[in-house]
């Protein structure tokens, strides 16, 4: 084991901050040492210039980010550090740390200094321009101990930025806490997301929301914060050289100047589309303004330049992302292309959730009441973004060879006629073969985490990593196959019985008797073919209570009266589960139970952070301990938010619940009992 190094030495030895010194600032303050300066000499300096940290306007042409610093605060009070995501750093827990992941301690160096990005996005389907960091400092970057990969730290509501427009820049205390544990859950499960190192409680500070609201600060670590919306900045701008110099930077910096882009089949596989009849069409569910909604592909792509890989490649991650995202279901409530990683991150959470039911329809978000970013259209959205990021980057996807060469040199003076058809048809090629990759990088990724979820083996791990044709043919295949014979039924069936959705594969993975005990043929009717027991995995307790009575009617000789149709219902329910554990019995018979139960193990947590759990431990801060968060030597009792934590970082793992801490909250929040309440499918605001 490496010898733990302080935040200070770590900083002093081996940080940096890759983006500031690679891309371009905002002219106000030019440079590191310029910026460091105003600093230095705060008494001195014109307070103009002091001021350009934290005051709003539009930067220059050009710029990728503007230096800023986190607003000083009256107190700092750090309530949570995550332990899991420390011990990817050498570094030790110090009052030190503390205050550098608060912000209330400032680093800068020579090439070190904070600074904020600016960005724009589509939202909600419609233009934003000039966005960027409106609340958020990014502090420094540096290598994590797992591979040695390099993280951008950064402080979540650090007040206010040179992109804050007309916001206040803070960040309450109910979107942190939620921020915290989702983004650490998520990475925990395994799916693409964000990470949060410490939460700091800001008494003594207040935002204006529904009312006045205590303040807190995430400090949050990835990878790289890019996203879509950097690019949309740059076609708004008509700026080539600043696109070109972010696109080389993505290339260069976060994935190995291009290393990242290779082991891939050659592209023009994916003139084929192998999911022609997907449920989950790209094009369907948000409306589409583009002339190409690929398929229309042409002729083969000859040659790849380094944009067509980049661009291929974000794709590709996002495609895997989203995949997880519908498997687990996790509904992320914002998508637009300014919350899209450009890693394919789950990034800037806002109003999110975990289904409690399979509603397709179902968005965690309150204000999008047109439901664009429902659960269901989650892989179409996304797919939409990258669309426009598509457009960002026409210029550079257009040309080739020699033509790019010119381009990049800034020595293509003129495009004709001829050669803008043929750049245009280029892109449009690119943007079809990358259409037809997407929906197989979700298929496939989407079939094969939901199997793993069933306990069923698909064997797709070497067909999925595997460039040779017949292997990406039969993965598609088998892919196809799983998803209509078993994964659509059983959406069917879960979207009619109302049943938890996480909890239900939990049950079917624990469940060990028989799925049918009677053949068709010999039950008076369906609901005696089933193990009772096999039955409460899609049912709940009054559910099967009342056909408890109908069996008990029927059996007695009685006349049955459907006046409301509800015993028509439940059996068609009772049918359609009967073919599908027919058809999923044939996967996994009764013998190979053990072998189900392990995989299944793997794939399934025990708990994820619903809405109701998250607001019970926010309402525990604000409200029962409403008068001490404003009072800085308070002490506060946060017996509740760390169990949040732990069971929220161990999804698999009971055993490190530490279950002398809040044993009645671990009863309640992971109990599988199905009960229903008004606690379910909980929505929540963009406020935060």
């Amino acid at each position: 084991m490496r010898e733990k190094s302080t935040i200070i030495n770590a900083l002093k030895n081996s940080a940096t901050s890759r983006f500031i010194k690679k891309l371009t600032p905002d002219t106000s303050l030019s440079s590191i040492s310029e910026a460091i300066n105003v600093v230095q000499q705060r008494n001195a300096t014109d307070p103009v210039r002091l001021k350009l940290f934290h005051t709003p306007r539009m930067v220059s042409q050009g710029a990728h980010f503007a230096f800023c610093l986190p607003t000083k605060k009256p107190h700092y009070k750090p309530l949570l550090l995550s332990q899991k995501a420390l011990d990817e750093f050498d570094i030790v827990q110090d009052s030190d740390l503390e205050k550098v992941l608060a912000g209330e301690k400032i680093y800068y160096s020579e090439d070190i200094f904070p600074y904020s990005t600016v960005y724009s996005g589509f939202q909600f389907g419609s233009f934003a321009a000039q966005l960027g960091d409106g609340r958020v400092v990014n502090l420094f970057d540096l290598k994590d101990n797992r591979d040695g990969q390099w993280q951008t730290f950064q402080l979540k509501g650090a007040g206010m930025t040179p992109f804050s427009r007309f916001a206040d820049g803070k960040a309450v205390l109910r979107s942190s806490v939620r921020e915290f544990i989702m983004s650490e859950a998520l990475y925990s499960i395994g799916i693409p997301s964000t990470r949060a190192m410490q939460l700091t409680l800001l008494p003594g500070t207040k935002a204006q929301r529904r009312s006045q609201e205590p303040c807190a600060l995430v400090c949050r670590f990835a990878p790289s914060w890019i996203r879509l919306g950097n690019f949309n900045l740059f076609r708004w701008r008509h700026d080539l050289e600043g696109l070109i110099k972010l696109s080389d930077y993505c290339i260069d910096e976060l994935f190995d100047e291009g290393r990242q882009f290779e082991g891939k089949p050659d592209f023009n596989v994916f003139k084929t589309d192998f999911f022609p009849d997907n449920e989950t069409k790209i094009n369907e569910g948000v409306e589409n303004d583009d002339e190409n909604d690929g398929r229309s592909i042409g002729k083969d792509i000859s040659a790849l330049s380094k944009y067509d890989k980049f661009f291929r490649h974000v794709v590709g991650l996002n495609a895997n992302t989203v995949a997880h995202w519908q498997a687990y279901g996790f509904a992320n409530g914002v998508l637009n292309t300014d919350n899209t990683s450009i890693m394919g991150l789950t990034i800037d959470y806002g109003p999110f959730a975990f289904l409690d039911k399979f509603d397709p329809s179902f968005t965690p978000n309150h204000d999008d009441t047109a439901k664009r970013y429902s659960f269901a259209n989650q892989p179409s959205v996304i797919w939409w973004n990258l669309q426009q990021f598509a457009k960002d980057l026409a210029c550079l996807l257009g040309p080739e060879g020699p033509n790019l060469e010119l381009l990049l040199k800034g020595e293509l003076d003129s495009v004709d006629d001829a050669l803008e058809k043929t750049m245009i048809e280029r892109v449009q090629r690119l943007v079809g073969l990358s259409a037809n990759e997407y929906k197989y990088v979700f298929t496939t990724k989407y079939a094969q985490l939901m199997s793993q979820r069933l306990g069923v083996d698909l064997d797709l791990d070497v067909c999925m990593n595997s460039t040779r044709l017949e292997d990406i043919e039969r993965t598609a295949e088998k892919s196809s196959e799983f998803c209509t014979a078993i994964v659509e039924p059983l959406l069917d069936i879960l979207k009619a019985t109302k049943i938890d959705y996480n909890n239900f594969f939990i049950h079917l993975q624990n469940y060990t008797g028989p799925f049918l005990i009677k053949d068709k043929s010999e039950a008076a009717t369906l609901f005696g073919v089933f193990d009772p027991e096999y039955l409460k995995v899609f049912f709940g307790v009054e559910q099967l209570q009342r056909m408890a009575e109908h069996e008990k009617t029927i059996a007695a000789g009685e006349k049955v009266f459907d006046t409301d149709g509800e015993i028509r219902l439940l059996d068609e329910k009772l049918g359609k589960i009967h073919s599908w554990t027919r058809d999923y019995v044939s996967l996994v018979p009764p013998t190979e139970a053990a072998a189900r139960a392990s995989l299944a193990k793997k794939a399934n947590p025990w708990f994820v952070p619903r809405s109701w759990v998250l607001e019970e431990v926010v309402d525990d801060l604000m409200y029962n301990q409403r008068d001490r968060l404003q009072d800085a030597d308070s002490t506060l009792d946060t017996s509740a938010l760390r169990k949040l934590y732990l069971m929220s970082v161990n999804p698999y793992d009971c055993a490190e619940w530490d279950a002398t801490l809040r044993p009645d909250l671990e009863k309640k929040w992971a109990d599988l009992s199905h009960q229903e309440g008004t606690k379910f499918m909980k929505q929540a605001s963009c406020s935060s």
